[in-house]
């Protein structure tokens, strides 16, 4: 669905705190939607009746909103709307301690959210803290287990909030990680995620969109944070970055790891190697790592990449895209279809898909595919099997389609030669760059070699 048509149906209603209400409705906008913070209580009920998505923010809480909350909660429910509870403050407070409890035995919640402080104190009678942040120190595997046990007694996604997400449901937990510490130095970000994460319900009600709204959000504090130049600064920024604003990449020289013959330390010497030889894309690719294992590497490569501003991408996996913060996710012929990796990552993340045949690359470009990778042209010895794509199909695939087309297949700084006259964006290169005895050097090399290529067209 396009951002026109969402902003044409998607009304979300905040009933939210006047701290934070003018940067929630912007936020509901940069997604597409439309926002109404309605709270009178003669109106609430006809309101959350005609909204896809209801926001219950008990941040300065009043007796209106108190009033209000408990009518529009229960319109949501009698209509099937889902309904987002932000527990702002009910760590610190016994009065919203108290009206959490009561909003949760008399109706039901799609997610309900807090920080970690206050998360706690919904499982906890006897927990307390200061004030409306998270007390520092906090034992995660508390948080978990909290998460837990209220979600089993309320049916509800459980979402606590931090330097790490948790995220629980049926009886796991998700993490999601990423963002900068920026969010945590402006008033309201909280507030703004709790409207993020009732836009994605509002457009499809699972844990998938919950996970994915929390994974959109630390990505646009992150990028917010690269260019701000204070709190001020930032929070526009992070307005500017929510307006479903594609990830900028550079296809040109295009890097895909392979970690199979080194211990950890050289391999990620290596790759720092070729970041610092001008490689503009990155893709991890690890076949047979536990998921845990594949996470954790790849959250140490996006340290690096993050260095020197260059995209991480994440082969095959979405999960271990979201969950180390990596900005996209490539998919070949086997791997998820396209479309629907588009719809877990959303519309900000770089999406690049393998194609062999013009009808493939057509469809990926359909999906929503941002680039491809199209080969192999020579023979690798990446892969078991090599299956060659001659180069007229190479020339007629980026003829197709109107996004960029990187070849790939065993390409060096000697074999480019085969590549004259096609309009290719980029070439990808694993054994040239990873194999060789100096990173910086064949980086360097290849990417003049190409450049060379594309002024001889």
């Amino acid at each position: 669905m396009e951002k026109a048509d969402r902003a044409q149906t998607c009304l979300i209603h905040c009933i939210t705190n006047p701290i934070s209400i003018n940067q929630t409705a912007n936020a509901v906008l940069a997604l597409g939607a439309k926002p109404i913070m309605a709270e009178h209580p003669l109106e609430v009920e006809e309101i959350t009746k005609t909204a896809s998505a209801l926001l219950i923010n008990l941040g300065n809480i009043s007796d209106v909103r108190m009033t209000s909350m408990k009518l529009s909660l229960k319109a949501a429910n009698d209509k099937g709307i889902p309904v987002v509870l932000d527990a702002v403050g009910s760590a610190c407070s016994e009065l919203r301690k108290s009206f959490v409890k009561d909003l949760i035995s008399e109706g039901r919640f799609a997610v309900i959210k807090g920080n970690y402080s206050e998360i706690l104190a919904i499982g906890n009678d006897a927990y307390k803290d200061i004030g409306v942040d998270a007390k520092t120190g906090i034992d995660e595997e508390s948080v978990r287990s909290t998460i837990l046990k209220i979600s089993a007694d309320t049916n509800a996604i459980v979402l606590a909030t931090g330097k790490t997400d948790f995220i629980g449901f049926d009886g796991s937990v998700t993490e999601v990680n990423g963002g900068t510490e920026m969010l945590s130095s402006v008033t309201g970000t909280g507030c703004i995620l709790g409207a993020v994460i009732a836009t994605y319900l509002a457009r499809e009600n699972t844990f998938q969109s919950v996970v994915d709204a929390c994974g959109f959000f630390k990505m646009c504090g992150e990028e917010a944070a690269r260019t701000a130049d204070g709190t001020g600064t930032f929070m526009v920024k992070l307005l500017d970055a929510m307006s479903e604003k594609k990830i900028s990449f550079d296809p040109t020289m295009y890097f895909i790891t392979d970690s199979t013959l080194y211990e950890e330390d050289e391999f990620l010497a290596r790759v720092k190697s070729a970041l610092e030889g001008g490689v503009t894309l990155i893709q991890l690719r690890e076949k047979n790592r536990s998921t845990r294992d594949y996470i954790d590497l790849a959250k140490k490569v996006h340290a690096l990449t993050s260095e020197y501003n260059v995209p991480l991408i994440i082969d095959d996996r979405v999960d271990v895209m979201l969950a180390s913060g990596a900005e996209g996710v490539h998919v070949g012929a086997e791997d998820m279809p396209v479309k629907q990796a588009r719809k877990l990552i959303g519309n900000n993340r770089i999406l690049g898909a393998t194609a062999k045949t013009v009808e493939a690359a057509l469809k990926a470009y359909e999906d929503g595919a941002d680039y491809l990778g199209v080969g192999a042209i020579y023979p690798t010895t990446t892969k078991v099997k090599t299956v060659l794509t001659s180069t007229e199909t190479l020339d007629a695939i980026t003829k197709a389609v109107p996004i960029p087309v990187n070849a790939i297949g065993g390409l060096n700084s000697t074999n480019l030669g085969v590549l004259k006259g096609i309009d290719i964006a980029g070439i990808c290169a694993v054994s040239a760059i990873m194999k060789a005895a100096d990173p910086k050097l064949a980086a360097e090399e290849l990417k003049d070699a190409f450049e060379d290529l594309r002024r001889s067209r």
